[in-house]
């Protein structure tokens, strides 16, 4: 028989929800004149299930539920569908339940996330609190147990969906005083183990300030301490697959950086799970390095944990060195396919002589020369003049007739020549005029198969008119001129250009597009001579402006893509 109390008294509650004095009829509460079993009402033990997510999306509804075994044939009909049995409620109003669906079967409660403004998660949650209890089978297993869970309301206005810096339910946390825990059970407050690479630049430094972003820090040996770090933030959400790393040592969103030795460039970094490739070492606690033999993308609905922490940006996660989320709202440059960054505002970049090299900051080695330099490539010109303004738009070189930058096959600097080759690019330039140069071609960016010829691979061009109105001309077979825009004087523009073979070329200014053209087979594929700010081969098409940083992807970047590079640098260059 089941586990009841035998109680007709409590029977009675069980089926009418509240005590009633008086004698009581098993025939009556049977629905019938006749006698009942007593154990027809009974049941053996309750299972509570709350919803299986613990983060909700506010759209969504998810089901909590009980379920119940070995049950009498009017535990159903009868016990089952008495509200005042059943336990679902939360401490407050970010969820709502809904009506109770009764059958011959789990009794099934629907959970609403209620509409939350934009907010950490962590402010978002309330807590499910469930237990069954009928007043009659009270030697069932689990009967009135209380069970608890912690829900969050994602608010899909905020940041679902965004590429956070992700880890998986699961993945290993270790606490500072040595326990691990389960990344989804950390709490604000929290202090946990880091390893900090030494001279790694704060995530959110000032904009204007000379030292490179922590995306682009790079070191040639491991160097580095343990601290503990604070858990600053947490945030909650859903992600439609993963990366795993090694059959699953690291299970992250592509967008997670680790701490690796990056092969192809022979730096130790930050890199961003789906750039990781074969042959990159990842870096464990103790500084030894795992080469990266497996590398899979799972398409799975997950849920996910992005941690921040403080006072240093990172910490350890499954062993292995992780940055934070960080708390800054500039948009980080799009990494994927940088192949060269030249920016006259970061130290790493302008070496502090208008002789240097202007030095990349991808690790890629694409820096460029000036011109007026000695060399053996037989390359003559001069050299651009630099300006150390007190703030970064201030910080720019001057470009004007042949003074330029180059890199070519005989005077390398620290190699990186092969990066160009490619069968899409985009190349982006910020640059501002004090005057309106004349009527003419005034190059940005110039890939030419061999010195001291005019056979361009790759071109970016402003055409001007001599009165402020100009076009992005790209200079190589397919002739493109954008429509006609105007430029003003003192003032700094984004130049974008993006080309690939078989597909659609555009030019943009700022977020702006300026006009498409389609490609032929064209590819880009030779090695060859680089210069940026000139094109020596051809007389007077050399830029006759100020420029800042410049970028070169080999890829084509999307139209948001290059809102995003906008968008980074806006704020100094554009306020």
């Amino acid at each position: 028989m089941a586990r009841t109390n035998l109680s007709l008294g409590n029977l009675y509650r069980a089926v009418s929800g509240s005590a009633r004095v008086g004698a009581v009829s098993l025939g009556g509460l049977a629905g019938g004149v006749q006698a009942s079993m007593r154990d027809g009402f009974a049941m053996d033990s309750v299972t509570v299930n709350p919803p299986t997510f613990t983060y909700i999306v506010e759209s969504t509804t998810e089901n909590a539920n009980f379920t119940f075994s070995t049950t009498g044939s009017l535990f159903y009909s009868k016990v089952q569908q008495q509200l005042a049995n059943f336990t679902c409620s939360f401490n407050n109003s970010n969820f709502t339940t809904g009506s109770n669906t009764f059958g011959t079967g789990p009794t099934i409660i629907p959970i609403t996330p209620a509409s939350i403004a934009q907010s950490n998660y962590s402010e978002a949650s309330a807590v499910l609190t469930m237990g069954y209890a009928d007043g009659y089978n009270i030697n069932a297993t689990n009967y009135g147990v209380k069970t608890t869970k912690t829900l969050y309301a994602v608010d899909v206005y905020n940041t679902i969906n965004e590429n956070d810096f992700c880890l998986l339910f699961g993945t290993q946390i270790q606490l500072a005083n040595g326990n691990m825990v389960n990344v989804e059970d950390l709490n604000v407050g929290d202090q946990i183990k880091a390893w900090v690479p030494t001279g790694l630049p704060d995530e959110t430094q000032d904009p204007e300030s000379e030292q490179v972003e922590w995306r682009f820090f790079l070191s040639d040996t491991i160097s580095g301490n343990e601290q503990n770090v604070t858990v600053s933030d947490l945030t909650f959400n859903f992600a439609p697959g993963y990366i795993s790393v090694n059959n699953g040592l690291i299970k992250a969103t592509e967008t997670h950086p680790l701490y690796v030795w990056d092969n192809e460039i022979g730096k130790y970094k930050f890199k961003n799970v789906g750039d990781i490739l074969p042959g990159d070492k990842l870096i464990m606690q103790d500084q030894s390095e795992v080469e990266v033999v497996n590398i899979e993308l799972i398409r799975e609905d997950v849920e996910i944990v992005t941690v921040n922490v403080e006072n240093a940006d990172v910490y350890i996660s499954n062993g292995l060195i992780s940055h934070n989320k960080g708390t800054t709202t500039q948009p980080p440059i799009p990494a994927s396919g940088l192949r060269m960054y030249l920016d006259p505002s970061k130290t790493s970049s302008y070496q502090g002589s208008d002789t240097a090299d202007w030095l990349d900051l991808t690790g890629w080695g694409t820096g460029v020369r000036p011109a007026g330099v000695s060399n053996a490539a037989g390359i003559s010109g001069g050299n651009p003049t630099y300006n150390s303004g007190a703030t970064r738009i201030d910080k720019y070189w001057s470009l004007s007739t042949n003074k330029f930058w180059y890199k070519d096959g005989t005077t390398n600097i620290n190699g990186g020549y092969t990066q160009f080759n490619t069968s899409e690019y985009t190349v982006i330039a910020w640059v501002r005029f004090t005057s309106h140069p004349s009527n003419g071609y005034y190059q940005i960016f110039n890939k030419q198969t061999t010195s001291g010829t005019a056979n361009r691979l790759i071109s970016l061009y402003l055409n001007s008119n001599g009165s402020g109105t100009y076009f992005i001309h790209d200079g190589t077979n397919i002739q493109f001129n954008s429509n006609s825009f105007t430029l003003n004087t003192n003032t700094w523009y984004m130049i974008t250009y993006s080309a690939k073979a078989n597909g659609t070329n555009e030019a943009f200014t700022d977020k702006t597009s300026r006009g498409t053209v389609s490609n032929g087979t064209q590819t880009y594929t030779t090695s060859a001579l680089i210069q940026v700010g000139g094109n020596f081969a051809e007389n007077n098409y050399y830029f006759n402006g100020q420029m800042g940083p410049v970028l070169f992807y080999n890829r084509q970047l999307s139209s948001s893509e290059i809102g995003q590079v906008y968008d980074y640098f806006q704020p100094t260059y554009r306020p």
